[in-house]
C-alpha cells in the first residue's frame, strides 16, 4: 500500500510539472480539469470534485469535477475556515466512501478541498497527495493572478491613456464602456450619472435618483465614495455600484451587473475600480474643461454686451439688445422689461418687450409679479413649473425667471423671461441672465438719463413743449424734404393783464393750461413749441392750406373760455408748397405779421 502511496504521488508530481511546462496554452480552469481528471484516475475514484476557498467572496467555489454528470456536489457554498468541513456541505447525498482532503500546507490555512467520491477503501491516507495538490493549486493561483494582473495593467494603462487623451465627456463615458466590456463582456454595465447628460444615447446612461429608500446602494455608494453591492436570495453578490470618484467631486456611479453563478473576484473589483476612478478624473477633468469654456463664452457674452449698450444706445436699443441676446442665447419665448413707479403692482411695460405683456389677460400675472418684487424686496426669482406652484394665476408658461433691476432710484424694474416648457432654464443659464441684467442695469439708466437729458435741451420746462429751437431746426429739415408744410403762430390775449391782475404764478399756470390744450390738438407728426413769452407755435409738416386754416379755427374756438382764469387766442397762418419752398424766417415772418393783423382786427382770431 506504501508503494500505491509512494507511485500515485510520484505520477501526480510528475503530471503536475508536465501540465506547468507543456507549453499548451491552458488556462487556469483548463489545468485544474486536467489535473482533477488525473487524481479520479490514480485514486481509481467514482468522481473527483476540487473546491477552492475564495478568501475575498468568503465561498467554496467548485473549480473542477471529474465523474458522472448527476452528481450532486454543489457549484458554490459559504464556508467559515475555522469550521470544519463535512463532505454534507458540498454534495447534497453524501456516500459512505467518501472522502473530503483538505488542501493546506502545513500550519497555514486552508486554499480548498479535493472531494473524492467513491473507492474510499482504496484509497490509503492522502495526505502528502493533498499537500503536493494544495502547492500545485497555491503555485497555479499565483501564476494565475499575477498573468491577470499584467494584463489589467496593460490593459488600465491604455485606458488610462485614452481617457485622459480627451476633454469631450461622451468620449471619456465610451472609453470607459467599451474598455469593461472588452474585458468582461459577460457583465452588463449602467452608468449612473450624477448631472444631466445631453450627449448621443447610444451609451447606458441613467440619471442618478438621490433616494436612499428606492436606491440605496447607488445612493450610498454616491455619497460616501464607496463600493457597495446587492447580494440575492442565495447570498452571491448580484450588482456592484462602483463610484467615479475624481479629486474634487464623485461625478456619478458605475453599475455593473452580474449574471448568476459568474465568478467576480478581488483582481476584478481591483480593475473596475481603478479604472472608474481613472474615469472619475477624467470626468473631472473634461467637466472643469468645459467649465472654464462656458466661463470665457459667458464672460465674452458679458463684455461684448457691456460694450454695445454703454455706446451711447438710446433706451429703446438698449432694451432691443438685451431682447436679442436673452431669446439668442437662452432661448426665452416671452421677455418682458417692467418699470415700477411708487407702489405700482403692474408697473410700465417698456417697449422692446414681448405682445404678452402688453396683452390685457396678462394683467393678474403681472400683479403677481409687481407684488412679489415688492414685497421680496426685489429678490430674483426661478421657477421650473409655475403651474404646480401657482395654480391659482392662470399662464400658459411653465418655466419663469424674473430678475430685479435697481439703480438707487433711478431705476426700479424687473426682467422677466418666460418659456412653455417645464424646467427649460438651468440655474447656469439663470445666473447668467442676472448678471447680465445686472451689467445692463447700469446702462439703463445711462440710457433714460441720456433722453431726460436730451428732453431737456429740446423742450421748455415750463410748458413741456419743444424749445424755439427745437422747432427752427425740424422746421429747415422738413423745408428741404417735404412738398408742403403750415406754420401757426399763436398768442395768448390780454396776457399781460392776466399776470397784473392774478400774478405771475396764475400766468405761469395759464399758459401750461394752453400748452395742454394745443397739444391735444395736434397729430404726431407735428411739432408744438414755445416761441416766447406767451407765444406758441406750430409746424404742420405735409399740411395743405386748407388743413392749416382748419388747425388754426380749430385752436382758437377750443381755447376760448376753455381755461381758468378763460382768455382767448390770436393766431398768425403761414403755409408754403415746393413751387414756393420759403427759408425758416420767411415762414416766421409772415406768420408774425398775420399775428399782428389778427390782434388790430379784435383778437380771438386768424389771419392769413
Amino acid at each position: 500500500m506504501e508503494r500505491l502511496i509512494h507511485s500515485n504521488l510520484k505520477q501526480a508530481k510528475l503530471y503536475f510539472y508536465q501540465l506547468l511546462v507543456s507549453g499548451e496554452n491552458y488556462s487556469y480552469r483548463e489545468i485544474l480539469a486536467l489535473m482533477t481528471d488525473k487524481m479520479k484516475n490514480l485514486l481509481k475514484a467514482d468522481s473527483v470534485a476540487l473546491f477552492v476557498y475564495d478568501e475575498w467572496q468568503q465561498r467554496l467555489e467548485r473549480i473542477s469535477y471529474a465523474g458522472p454528470r448527476q452528481s450532486g456536489f454543489h457549484l458554490s457554498v459559504s464556508y467559515d475556515p475555522k469550521h470544519r468541513c463535512m463532505p454534507a456541505l458540498l454534495r447534497d447525498v453524501p456516500r459512505a466512501l467518501d472522502r473530503i482532503l483538505p488542501l493546506q500546507k502545513a500550519d497555514e490555512h486552508v486554499i480548498g478541498f479535493l472531494y473524492i467520491g467513491g473507492g474510499g477503501r482504496m484509497i490509503p491516507d492522502c495526505r502528502e497527495l493533498a499537500f503536493e495538490i494544495g502547492n500545485f493549486i497555491t503555485h497555479l493561483i499565483r501564476l494565475q493572478q499575477t498573468k491577470e494582473n499584467e494584463q489589467h495593467a496593460i490593459q488600465l494603462y491604455e485606458a488610462t491613456t485614452n481617457l485622459h487623451a480627451s476633454i469631450d465627456m461622451h468620449d471619456v463615458l465610451t472609453v470607459l464602456i467599451k474598455t469593461l466590456q472588452q474585458t468582461y463582456p459577460q457583465f452588463t454595465y449602467a452608468l449612473l450619472l450624477a448631472q444631466d447628460y445631453h450627449g448621443d444615447t447610444d451609451l447606458p446612461i441613467k440619471n442618478l435618483v438621490y433616494d436612499y429608500s428606492v436606491h440605496e446602494a447607488s445612493t450610498k455608494a454616491y455619497m460616501t465614495g464607496e463600493v457597495q453591492v446587492e447580494v440575492g436570495a442565495e447570498g452571491k453578490v448580484i450588482n456592484r455600484y462602483v463610484p467615479l470618484n475624481g479629486k474634487q467631486g464623485i461625478y456619478g456611479v458605475l453599475h455593473v451587473s452580474l449574471p448568476f453563478g459568474l465568478q467576480y473576484t478581488k483582481a476584478d473589483q481591483s480593475f473596475i475600480t481603478k479604472l472608474a476612478d481613472s474615469a472619475g478624473n477624467a470626468l473631472e477633468n473634461a467637466r472643469l474643461y468645459q467649465h472654464s469654456k462656458k466661463l470665457i463664452s459667458d464672460l465674452q457674452l458679458l463684455n461684448e454686451t457691456s460694450k454695445k449698450m454703454n455706446a451711447n444706445l438710446r433706451l429703446s436699443d438698449t432694451i432691443t439688445l438685451m431682447h436679442q441676446q436673452i431669446r439668442d442665447t437662452f432661448g426665452g419665448e416671452e421677455i418682458g422689461f417692467i418699470l415700477y413707479k411708487g407702489n405700482q403692482d403692474v408697473g410700465t411695460t417698456l417697449a422692446g418687450s414681448t405682445e404678452f405683456f402688453f396683452d390685457e389677460k396678462s394683467k393678474p400675472f403681472l400683479e403677481f409679479v409687481g407684488r412679489h418684487y415688492r414685497d421680496k424686496y426685489g429678490e430674483a426669482m426661478f421657477i421650473s413649473n409655475f403651474q404646480e406652484r401657482y395654480p391659482e394665476i392662470r399662464l400658459s408658461y411653465r418655466s419663469l425667471l424674473v430678475f430685479p433691476m435697481v439703480r438707487s432710484e433711478q431705476l426700479r424694474g424687473v426682467v422677466v423671461v418666460l418659456h412653455r416648457n417645464p424646467s427649460f432654464f438651468t440655474f447656469e443659464s439663470f445666473r447668467l441672465i442676472e448678471s447680465l441684467v445686472q451689467h445692463s442695469s447700469l446702462s439703463i439708466v445711462n440710457s433714460m438719463l441720456q433722453e431726460r437729458l436730451e428732453k431737456l435741451v429740446i423742450t421748455d420746462y415750463l410748458t413741456n413743449l419743444y424749445s424755439r429751437s427745437y422747432l427752427d431746426e425740424r422746421m429747415r429739415e422738413h423745408i428741404l424734404g417735404d412738398t408742403k408744410g403750415g406754420f401757426i403762430l399763436i398768442d395768448i390775449d390780454d396776457f399781460k393783464k392776466v399776470n397784473d391782475t392774478y400774478g405771475h404764478n396764475t400766468g405761469d399756470y395759464l399758459l401750461i393750461q394752453v400748452s395742454n390744450l394745443v397739444k391735444d390738438m395736434i397729430g404726431p407728426a407735428d411739432i408744438a413749441a414755445r416761441w416766447g413769452g406767451e407765444e406758441l407755435a406750430i409746424y404742420l409738416p405735409h399740411a395743405s392750406f386748407e388743413e392749416t386754416i382748419e388747425k388754426a379755427e380749430q385752436i382758437v374756438k377750443s381755447i376760448g373760455g376753455s381755461t381758468r382764469p378763460a382768455v382767448t387766442v390770436s393766431c398768425g397762418v403761414s403755409t408754403w408748397t415746393e413751387a414756393d419752398r420759403p427759408s425758416v424766417q420767411h415762414l416766421f415772418s409772415r406768420a408774425d405779421r398775420k399775428l399782428y393783423d389778427a390782434k388790430r382786427l379784435g383778437k380771438n382770431r386768424f389771419c392769413i
